[in-house]
């Protein structure tokens, strides 16, 4: 089925960008989601510079804004850069851009504390106590992960497995689909979501297929994206130390809340308190 272009300036850019994500092709959607992750580029760079980065052509560069409903890849970097202007959110000039690349070990760890603590003050502790209470009760527990968030899903699942002899796994496994990633579960299991980046349509509509059967949904995922309708939702901070970095995932602080996750959920079995 042929993508449908977006009507032209009916809504902000990285809204439209959200709303065509999955009807993009997979070059597209690489770009789409570094886009998504640091919004300033697309106002900061030439569509050259930009394919360089992402390691896309210039043609996928030009394939990619016609499909969000944008004549020349000109007219979707000015529209971005006047709502990057509005929220305040202004391209680094070259010097500073060149500064925040250059390598520098004490910035690294800096931005990694920073953002470890910007992802567990905003999860409040009745969450946490409740998530620790339902993994210790839950019979069995799955976990759903693709590409760097699969590394998250088994972490989970090595852990609770060590800690606790629960029966969890990671899926998919080497292998498989994601076709048979809830047979194993019946209702009162858990299902999670490891979502960085955004929840896939496929991982979407496991999600809702599980709530429907009675299983009960964790989703983790960033700061911005979107997220399903679930019984618990933990966000952490992925945003890239710098620039250049934006194509990978930052996953440090979310394999630390994994594993205070999983530990808090140990001590919630040896010694269990009220949950508020």
């Amino acid at each position: 089925m042929p993508i449908q272009p977006a009507h032209p300036n009916a809504t902000p850019f990285l809204a439209r960008l959200r709303q065509m994500l999955d009807q993009l092709s997979p070059t597209e959607k690489k770009l789409a989601l570094l886009v998504l992750d640091t919004p300033i580029h697309l106002g900061s760079y030439s569509a050259s510079e930009l394919a360089q980065i992402t390691d896309v052509s210039n043609a996928t560069i030009t394939r990619f804004v016609r499909h969000l409903g944008y004549g020349s890849y000109e007219e979707a970097r000015r529209q971005a850069r006047l709502e990057a202007d509005a929220a305040g959110t202004l391209p680094l000039p070259p010097a500073a851009l060149a500064s925040a690349n250059a390598p520098n070990s004490q910035a690294l760890w800096q931005a990694q504390q920073d953002k470890l603590r910007a992802t567990l003050a905003q999860i409040p502790a009745s969450t946490m106590n409740a998530i620790a209470a339902a993994l210790h009760r839950a019979p069995r527990v799955t976990a759903l992960g693709l590409g760097a968030n699969h590394l998250l899903a088994q972490q989970l699942c090595q852990l609770l497995a060590q800690a606790l002899g629960k029966p969890a796994q990671a899926e998919p496994a080497a292998g498989q689909t994601l076709d048979t990633a809830l047979a194993p579960l019946a209702r009162g299991d858990i299902l999670v979501l490891c979502a960085l980046g955004g929840v896939p349509a496929p991982l979407l509509a496991l999600g809702q297929q599980a709530q429907r059967t009675g299983i009960q949904l964790l989703c983790i995922t960033d700061l911005t994206s979107a997220a399903p309708a679930s019984d618990w939702l933990l966000r952490c901070d992925s945003t890239p130390h710098a620039p250049m970095l934006a194509h990978l995932t930052d996953t440090s602080a979310t394999h630390t809340l994994v594993y205070g996750l999983v530990a808090h959920t140990v001590q919630w079995g040896a010694t269990p308190f009220e949950l508020e």
